[in-house]
């Protein structure tokens, strides 16, 4: 079933509509409120708040706006406002390594990526999740932030610059 007729069947009150939006999209949403939140049970529920928002806020939804930029946002906002309330550090993979000394050595490289992102404001720390970790096109990202593609490009330059001054 396509977003549009997933979107219909949901406005329409059939169960089936939301029920093929959670399958389809609940996958991200939870990864990237993992990502933003850096604990399993704060992004489960981000998750779940972020679909409720979403079908009950169906009306605001632009259909010339992809529907998973358009959760993203809502996952974005909501993870941002979770993490100005209670601080949390980011999880992040850590780096695959093939020896135990480069094991360690990733490690190490992953809790300073860890603790650097943690350090950067909330916006700067979505973007480059977004961005890099989530591996979103620029044009969601921009949507995302209800921002144009050049300023999401500028916003995640003086991100990445911000990130590399705190890892050096």
């Amino acid at each position: 079933m396509d977003d549009a007729e997933a979107l219909r069947l949901t406005r329409s009150g059939d169960p089936r509509g939301p029920e093929a939006l959670v399958a389809k999209y609940g996958k991200e949403v939870f990864n990237l409120s993992l990502r933003m939140l850096g604990e399993r049970t704060a992004a489960e529920d981000a998750a779940q708040d972020v679909f409720l928002r979403a079908f009950s806020r169906l009306e605001q939804y632009r259909q010339a706006e992809p529907f998973g930029a358009w959760l993203a946002g809502i996952t974005r906002h909501r993870c941002v406002d979770l993490i100005r309330s209670r601080p949390r550090p980011v999880v992040l993979d850590p780096v695959p390594a093939t020896d135990v000394e480069g094991e360690a050595l990733g490690r190490i490289e992953s809790e300073r990526i860890r603790a650097a992102l943690g350090r950067l404001p909330a916006r700067d720390r979505g973007l480059l999740v977004l961005r890099y970790w989530e591996d979103r096109p620029v044009g969601e990202v921009a949507a995302a932030f209800g921002m144009t593609d050049g300023a999401a490009r500028v916003a995640l330059l003086r991100a990445r610059r911000a990130l590399g001054e705190l890892l050096s």
